[in-house]
């Protein structure tokens, strides 16, 4: 009997042990509805929070906020960007340790449309503007537009800049490419082998080498979705085609890079005509895609038909060894009408998340397993923003964490309730290599303090930052306050 109940105790431990541990920072303010969050930095430099809020109503500019926290998470500032129109603003990124927001301004008068980045301080000042960029326009319909993103390391800035359609010519931009100061390395106009278009597709991005990929929509004027990767190593811009068949549409993907800074692209496609999430489209398989750091070569081109699956997202990819897996996550979106005297046209959404979903796939790109994970999420009118999962590789396990129905579950055991549908937070883990999942199980979630009174959190999955292959900084939030925590596996 003694050595059965030393069993159990020893079990209990390693179990205890395996489930991730968190420790919240201090209660801050009430948060603002976030629809783009997300974070930077490290614990050394400062973590920083930016937070996007679209112009809603009547309104014209959108409310954008930076905060910044430090090694023990709290909170050294909180930040308004001034923007203007929403059309000003192309994006804040983390660049040599610090927050940088860039906008752009038409000038009638100039005759051009300048791109300024503003440096954020972990101390909560702001760098007086740099003018780093300009197209040529005569008016403020035809502006162009800017692109920018860093690298993984913070080191180099692309800037794509695309000036206004011409019609009946090929369509041209400039590749600029910057390092950690902001100091040019060199820029460039390139014409793409495409017609011009009113409407484009350009995603930059730039690895710690400096090999500048762009991601472009090839059909901007068809109902199909097929799309090129162009590569520019300051020499030539070559193109790589995502490899996929007439009948093939990629209908939903992720992009990063791989830990050498090769850059991955993978997704799941359609054989039907029009592709649109959370309206019953059916996916036919994956596909994955990897570019070499160079820019020189493609080194993973795969298809990987399976059977029928519906309405699912990509979210993320993870590198384990030479394998790549595909997380994802099926949801569904409902509107119906709401109509009012104030706004006849009012809608009530309502956001489903099923099935998440984990795709491993080995280093030609041949999948090896397909792994589901059951979760129950709704909600109405938040855009969805507590259906998702936190999903990472963590010492070297999938840690899943979502925020699913309580009666799934013990009473006993149960976690942070919040709201009309009481949700608990949960997590499951998947072996990498196999894609077995172990069975999902309530988390030891801790209440929040807000003065001398308890108040249950609600767990934010998606918004985090990995901090190393051990800890992870989480948010969770109610309708008063959020909070911060660590999360140590």
């Amino acid at each position: 009997m003694k050595k059965l109940l030393l069993l159990l105790v020893i079990i209990s431990q390693v179990s205890f042990a395996q489930e991730p541990q968190i420790v919240w920072n201090t209660a801050n303010t009430k948060p603002n509805l976030d629809i783009t969050t997300k974070f930077y930095g490290n614990l050394t430099d400062g973590i920083y929070l930016y937070n996007n809020i679209p112009p809603s109503g009547m309104e014209f500019n959108p409310t954008i906020t930076v905060e910044c926290f430090n090694d023990k998470l709290d909170r050294n500032f909180k930040k308004n960007i001034t923007v203007e129109p929403l059309e000003d603003f192309v994006n804040v990124v983390y660049l040599n340790k610090k927050a940088y927001h860039f906008k752009s301004l038409f000038s009638k008068d100039a005759g051009k449309n300048t791109l300024s980045a503003i440096g954020i301080n972990p101390d909560g000042s702001f760098d007086k503007p740099i003018t780093i960029g300009n197209i040529n326009a005569e008016k403020l319909a035809k502006r162009g537009r800017f692109e920018v993103a860093s690298s993984p390391d913070g080191k180099k800035l692309v800037i794509l800049s695309q000036p206004e359609w011409i019609k009946d010519e090929n369509e041209k931009i400039t590749i600029s490419l910057y390092n950690e100061k902001l100091e040019k390395i060199y820029s460039t106009e390139q014409t793409y082998s495409y017609p011009w278009t009113r409407a484009v597709y350009n995603e930059p991005f730039v690895n710690n080498d400096g090999t500048v990929f762009i991601l472009k929509k090839t059909d901007m004027k068809g109902e199909g979705n097929t799309y090129s990767v162009f590569s520019f190593n300051g020499k030539s811009l070559k193109e790589f085609k995502i490899q996929l068949d007439v009948n093939k549409k990629a209908a939903t993907m992720v992009k990063t890079f791989s830990p050498e800074g090769n850059l991955t692209i993978a997704g799941y496609y359609t054989e039907d005509a029009k592709v649109k999430i959370g309206t019953g489209t059916a996916y036919h398989g994956s596909f994955i895609n990897s570019f070499d750091k160079s820019g020189e070569t493609t080194k993973i081109t795969a298809v990987n038909p399976f059977e029928k699956r519906k309405d699912i997202a990509a979210k993320s990819i993870i590198f384990n060894g030479n394998n790549i897996i595909l997380m994802s996550e099926e949801i569904f979106v409902n509107a119906k009408s709401a109509g009012t005297s104030q706004d006849m046209f009012a809608k009530d959404y309502s956001y489903y998340a099923n099935n998440i979903w984990i795709d491993g796939f080995d280093a030609s790109g041949k999948s090896i397993y397909g792994t589901s994970i059951k979760k129950d999420n709704s909600s109405n009118n938040d855009f969805g923003r507590w259906n998702s999962y936190f999903g990472e590789l963590m010492k070297g396990k999938i840690y899943v964490i979502f925020n699913d129905e309580k009666y799934k579950y013990d009473e006993k055991k149960k976690a942070v309730i919040f709201g009309g549908s009481p949700k608990i937070a949960v997590y499951a883990t998947v072996d990498p290599n196999t894609g077995v999942a172990a069975s999902t199980k309530p988390m030891a979630f801790i209440p929040a303090l807000y003065g001398e009174k308890e108040t249950p959190m609600f767990l934010h999955p998606d918004v985090y930052l990995k901090l190393n292959d051990n800890q992870c900084i989480i948010k969770a939030e109610n309708t008063d306050l959020y909070r911060f925590g660590m999360m140590s596996f």
